[in-house]
Parts: structure tokens; C-alpha cells; sequence
């Protein structure tokens, strides 16, 4: 694994831990090399109901065991995350073990600052800084997630500790026209590396090119901060757009549940 690698995983392991830190309630266990969250609601996806592992060497079958316990006594459905080049015996585990493939997105990083956007006439860019922001943060998240088919009640529960979305450690940003907030992207910093997360756009304002502006945007706000290296997961249908901008596609995620009858 080389250093991009390394940084990018333990961004998306740490973006775990801080995405249990903007719900409540929500149960944490972490110890052992062990990571298990059962958030605010009850959505098997990988931050309200997630287990991975903190170090490679945890045997697989100690993850999945512990897994079992932890939320079969709240009767949760939950996701194991795998990073594919790191993964492999936990990967095997789980096929061997009759749990299923639920989706699979590539993980991008850039290494560098990106050339800079223009934004559409009449639209800026604000640093969220204030509890205003934040609602207007969640408003388009909600909105723009549901045309993704995240029903409203998972994603309010994601965030319904919302004075933690302010941490000194989360660049958030929100692109307005007037007062109206448009879009958003959000960059979890952990040491030398910038995750970014919640690129989304509201309905009445596709097509603009925000994402990819607040993308950019956040990406070499990252750099400033102090990130050697800028990472994210995107969609299949997003990975083309983040090649144009970018992004380079180091490695593939894929998140495991139990089979369902």
C-alpha cells in the first residue's frame, strides 16, 4: 500500500467515526481493531449501521462475530465496509459466509490542486461557520439525497446532532444564489488528507455545474488546510466526472450485509 493509499483508507475509516459523531443517539464501539456504530436510525448503510475493522490484521471472523452480537441485540440490519487491496481475507470471509455484495464505488484521491471553477453568474460560495448554515447544509443534503433514493428520515437522522457538523476538523461549504442554498460539498480532514463527502445539489439547480464547482472548491481548500492528498468515493456513474476534474481512481469499495430472506 503506498502512501496515497494509506492516507485515503484511513480517511474513509476515521470519516466513519466522525459521521457517528453527527448523531444522536448513536452507540460506538471501537476497540480491538474493531469498529461498530449503530447510529440514529435504523438504515443499514455504511454510517447509521456500520462495521469495519482498524487494522488489517483483525481476523475476519472476530469482525463478523462481534458484528453479530452488537446489533443482533438491537435487531439492526448493518454494513461491513471492504477496501478491495486491503481486504481480501475479510472479502473472502464474507462470501464464504453468505453475506452479500450491496453495492461497489471506486475511491479516487488527487495529489495536487485543481484547476480552479467559475461560478454561475449570481452564485457564491459560503464557509459553513454558523448554525444557519448548517440547516441550509442539511436542507440540500435531504433534497438532493432523496432524488437518490435516501428517503428524508435516514438523512435527518444522520444529522441530527447538527452543532457537530461545525468541528474544527469539517470544511463545510454551501454555494447560494440570494438566499437560497443550492449545493453543497463537506471535507472531513484527518491529518495530511481532506475526505470529501455530501456533494450534492438541490433539484431546481442541476445542471449548473455546482458539484463539480464545490468539488474543486473543497478539494484545494483541503490543499490549504495542509492535505498532501484529497479523497473521495464516488458513484459509477460520478467516476467519469471526477476523472475529467482530476481525481484518479486508486482502489474499489464494496460494502457487504448479511443475506435477507
Amino acid at each position: 500500500m503506498n502512501e496515497v493509499e494509506r492516507l485515503s483508507n484511513g480517511n474513509y475509516l476515521e470519516s466513519i467515526r466522525i459521521h457517528a459523531g453527527f448523531q444522536s443517539p448513536c452507540e460506538v464501539r471501537d476497540r480491538d481493531g474493531i469498529l461498530l456504530v449503530a447510529g440514529a436510525s435504523n438504515f443499514p448503510g455504511s454510517y447509521w449501521n456500520a462495521a469495519a475493522r482498524d487494522n488489517p490484521s483483525v481476523e475476519p471472523g472476530d469482525l463478523a462475530q462481534a458484528a453479530r452480537a452488537f446489533f443482533g441485540k438491537k435487531k439492526r440490519l448493518y454494513t461491513f465496509s471492504v477496501i478491495e487491496k486491503q481486504d481480501g481475507d475479510l472479502e473472502e470471509y464474507l462470501l464464504d459466509n453468505e453475506y452479500e455484495v450491496r453495492f461497489e464505488i471506486p475511491c479516487m484521491s488527487v495529489t495536487r490542486p485543481l484547476p480552479t471553477r467559475e461560478a454561475p453568474k449570481g452564485v457564491r460560495i459560503e464557509t459553513m461557520t454558523n448554525a444557519r448554515h448548517v440547516e441550509d447544509f442539511i436542507e440540500v443534503s435531504v433534497l438532493a439525497y432523496a432524488m437518490l433514493g435516501m428517503p428524508e428520515v435516514h438523512t435527518r437522522a444522520m444529522f441530527s446532532k447538527p452543532e457537530a457538523l461545525l468541528g474544527k476538523n469539517i470544511l463545510g461549504y454551501i454555494a447560494y444564489r440570494g438566499e437560497e442554498p443550492l449545493a453543497t460539498a463537506v471535507s472531513l480532514m484527518t491529518g495530511a488528507c481532506g475526505g470529501l463527502y455530501w456533494i450534492g445539489t438541490r433539484p431546481n439547480a442541476q445542471r449548473l455545474g455546482l458539484g463539480a464547482l464545490l468539488t474543486v472548491h473543497s478539494a484545494n481548500m483541503s490543499f490549504e488546510a495542509g492535505a498532501k492528498v484529497v479523497t473521495l468515493q464516488a458513484s459509477k456513474l460520478g467516476e467519469p466526472v471526477y476523472q475529467r476534474l482530476g481525481f484518479v481512481t486508486y482502489d474499489k469499495l464494496r460494502r457487504y450485509g448479511p443475506k435477507t430472506p
